[in-house]
């Protein structure tokens, strides 16, 4: 047999723009410093440092012991989908019919079935940035073409109508938009929510409404989903789980609810890539939805508490720009002014190079803001106790200090 003449490579074009998500390397980083012994402040997972409340792990325990491990329906049980179309019409007084809801595996499952199923090669998706950092490779999978719009520190990182108008153009499919944000924090209002609907209005643009921090906002800020304004809802897919506001994240539940349209595309996707969710999971997460919510009300007064620490301390260091978080977990600080300076003989270029440095020498570890395509800034997660919070960012705050 003849040797091959040309370099074979057996990937597909795909993976060229597909990136390894930096948040989880630096999340296994953190884990190997600690693992020899070394004292890491983790301040860069994106999920709640509290326990799954008891009432709900009693649901998975329960569903084990009566041997409801076997497959489900593909979409999940009928009892999760009534589930979480009685929470929409409680929560977003959106009506839903359970075979419009699908249960995924995870939020970003249901997000990437969303892409799959609007976008075909070539087409447009807005992102606006920051952003979280899968939405971009999402969309490269789909073929799509990740166009992206600034939301500015200025305006809290809230994306203002007319740059999205900017942005539109005849190949433009859909819209990723998050409230509350991950990684900046910001919480879109009804009156915004409605202005940037106003710009969609007259393109036909779909609308993927990531929706997973709903429940962790601060100071009385109303939630509301893109897919509650007029003539919106059959063009959104509403994007929510139990993850974030549960403590539920290992559980891997998300779900989307949507039209018929979609919903019957997604199911189709999904049927043939994963099949169900867990069916444990499942019964848990019914649970979580139907049961006893006090847990959430104490997460977020938790969150709240050490948003305030975070601000201020970081607002006492002379050279970071802040917007005040109005939801989720996170601060994003704008540390750009301390590029350039030195730490011994070593120049701080970047973002990526400012978190190496913190969790080298101050064994503090944040994700650089590159990530969610922000350089300028470094996510801190304020998902851990009030005192590895007050401790991470003083560290931080006296390495900036340190730099000449």
């Amino acid at each position: 047999m003849e040797a091959l003449t040309e370099v074979f490579t057996p990937l597909s074009d795909r993976l060229k723009n597909v990136s390894v998500s930096l948040t989880l390397k630096i999340v296994e980083r953190a884990k190997a410093l600690k693992a020899e012994g070394v004292d890491v402040i983790s301040l860069s997972v994106g999920e709640p440092d509290h326990n799954t409340p008891e009432h709900v792990k009693r649901a998975g325990i329960a569903a084990i012991e009566s041997n409801f491990t076997r497959y489900t329906a593909a979409a999940g049980i009928l009892e999760l989908r009534k589930a979480i179309c009685e929470k929409l019409k409680r929560d977003n007084s959106l009506d839903y019919s359970p075979s419009q809801i699908v249960v995924s595996n995870g939020a970003k499952h249901a997000i990437a079935n969303a892409i799959q199923a609007i976008v075909n090669p070539g087409d447009e998706v807005i992102i606006p940035e920051p952003c979280w950092l899968s939405y971009p490779d999402l969309v490269h999978l789909a073929g799509g073409i990740p166009v992206y719009v600034e939301s500015r520190i200025e305006h809290g990182f809230h994306l203002q109508p007319d740059d999205l108008a900017r942005v539109l153009t005849p190949k433009t499919k859909a819209i990723i938009l998050n409230t509350p944000c991950n990684p900046t924090g910001a919480v879109l209002s009804r009156p915004e929510v409605e202005a940037l609907c106003e710009v969609l209005y007259d393109h036909n643009v779909m609308i993927i409404s990531d929706e997973i921090y709903e429940h962790l906002r601060f100071d009385g800020r109303e939630h509301y989903s893109f897919a509650q304004v007029d003539g919106m809802k059959d063009r959104t897919v509403l994007v929510n789980g139990v993850s974030k506001c549960y403590a539920m994240t290992g559980w891997r539940i998300g779900y989307s609810a949507s039209s018929d349209l979609l919903s019957d595309a997604m199911l189709r996707i999904q049927s043939q890539m994963t099949s169900s969710a867990c069916s444990i999971s499942q019964k848990a997460a019914c649970e979580g939805i139907q049961g006893d919510q006090s847990s959430v009300p104490a997460m977020l007064k938790d969150f709240s508490r050490r948003r305030h620490i975070c601000y201020d301390i970081l607002s006492k260091c002379k050279g970071v720009k802040l917007s005040m978080p109005e939801g989720a977990f996170y601060i994003f600080p704008d540390v750009s002014a301390f590029y350039g300076k030195r730490i011994g003989d070593a120049v701080i270029k970047d973002s990526v190079d400012l978190a190496e440095h913190l969790i080298t020498a101050c064994h503090v570890a944040v994700v650089p803001g590159a990530a969610f395509r922000a350089p300028h800034c470094i996510r801190i997660s304020y998902a851990n106790s009030d005192e590895k919070v007050r401790e991470g960012v003083n560290r931080i705050c006296d390495f900036l200090n340190s730099l000449r």
